[in-house]
């Protein structure tokens, strides 16, 4: 049985080899401005050292980029990318300014900083004000080329069974900050000005959600400007303030009302929520609200992070299979709850030194007494124990939401995705 464990090992190893000799295999590069003296000449005519030129009445920034020589048909993942980044193998233009000078320049005409993704905070949707984005070709052979909006240099092959969101207002996000408020696009590979994919340091982002994997190869390039073209974008906002950020307090009788409300909001502004249930909330009710809230999710109202100290609403909604160890995929850490209060944690050892395919569960159960003393207990489970960031809690049905919640806080951030099990 060893034996084929290694044979399939090897056939996936050839499979991989060969997928990779079929076509030409791109590396990370760093990018050299083509054209310096008309970038230099661009600077000096728009008084704009930084490339960069702000227009606050007019609510416009205005940033000069170079063309990375796409080809047609080629996969794009970043529609532009800062000057320090090694993605111009992906990208459709590198910005002459550093999204540090972006991100300041689309505030200083009154954008506010929206929020990036960002899972580990259950954070799914990018928040942020409407941005329009265009494309005006810039130099000596600019009328031999294009300008225009998105769609005019991307093509997304996916637009009739998924949506043209390509003539949509983008969110500006604002990218993720390090310790002193700058974006971490600024230094950080891949220094993404406007990712294509929900990506957490991008500042500007397409409004929904985009996996990585699931878009990869939707965005193409039309057609091939030549390397160091030229080009302006110019991102606008119209001043409108249309993004309303959500913490729900939910109760044992409100969430009808709750509900009614959000839709109204829905109709006239994009309502990114968070839910909080009080201490008069079961985990069965909790599952059964967060069932309700799961069908508004992506239609006007944006489930999106969670409230402090509490789980995300999907943790109330685990797919029952998950509950046989054997059919899982990988095992979670699991802290079960008794009817009398009593409590435990079970770390599911997998031992894969048998001949089986599979390998031999072996659960460890120790029981505590207060959520505090869960970090220990999962540090005690060594280097198999440390790659695993999700937590399985199972209690009755009647127990209330605002009585496991202390397991958040007790374990966050090493663990990070929660579910939770109403037994009966």
């Amino acid at each position: 049985m060893q034996s084929l464990k290694k044979m399939r090992l090897f056939a996936l190893a050839a499979f991989a080899t060969l997928s990779c000799l079929a076509e030409p295999s791109k590396s990370p590069m760093e990018w050299a401005p083509v054209q310096t003296n008309e970038i230099a000449r661009w600077k000096a005519e728009n008084k704009a050292p930084a490339g960069v030129v702000v227009d606050k009445a007019a609510r416009t920034v205005r940033f000069l980029a170079e063309a990375t020589g796409l080809g047609a048909g080629e996969t794009v993942e970043f529609f532009a990318i800062g000057p320090l980044s090694d993605r111009a193998y992906e990208s459709l233009f590198v910005t002459v300014a550093s999204p540090d000078a972006l991100a300041k320049a689309i505030e200083s005409v009154g954008v506010p900083r929206g929020f990036p993704v960002d899972p580990l905070k259950a954070r799914f949707w990018p928040q942020g004000e409407k941005v329009s984005l265009s494309v005006k070709a810039w130099g000596a052979d600019a009328a031999s080329r294009p300008s225009g909006g998105l769609s005019t240099f991307l093509k997304d092959v996916r637009a009739n069974e998924d949506g043209k969101v390509l003539e949509a207002p983008l969110a500006y996000a604002g990218g993720t900050r390090d310790a002193s408020g700058s974006p971490i696009a600024a230094t950080n590979i891949p220094c993404a000005v406007f990712s294509l994919y929900n990506h957490a340091q991008s500042l500007l982002q397409l409004d929904g959600l985009f996996d990585q994997s699931g878009v990869y190869g939707r965005f193409v390039a039309p057609t091939k400007f030549k390397a160091g073209s030229l080009f302006e974008i110019v991102a606008t906002w119209d001043g409108k303030r249309v993004v309303k950020d959500r913490e729900l307090k939910l109760t044992a009788t409100n969430a009808g009302e709750v509900m009614t409300t959000l839709k109204d909001e829905a109709k006239a502004f994009d309502v990114h929520v968070r839910l909080a249930f009080d201490a008069s909330v079961t985990i069965a009710h909790a599952a059964a609200v967060a069932q309700a809230f799961a069908l508004l999710d992506g239609q006007g109202v944006k489930m999106n992070g969670r409230s402090d100290g509490q789980f995300f609403f999907r943790a109330f909604l685990p797919d029952p299979k998950w509950r046989d160890r054997a059919s899982r995929i990988f095992q979670p850490f699991e802290v079960h709850v008794a009817a009398d209060g009593t409590k435990s944690f079970v770390f599911v050892e997998e031992d894969w030194s048998g001949e089986a395919l599979d390998p031999v569960l072996k659960p460890k159960t120790t029981p505590f007494k207060d959520w505090q003393e869960l970090p220990g207990l999962i540090a005690k489970t060594g280097e198999e124990g440390a790659k695993i960031t999700v937590m399985f809690v199972y209690a009755p049905k009647t127990s209330r939401v605002a009585d496991l919640a202390p397991v958040v806080k007790a374990v966050e951030p090493r663990v990070n995705t929660f579910y939770v099990f109403a037994e009966d």
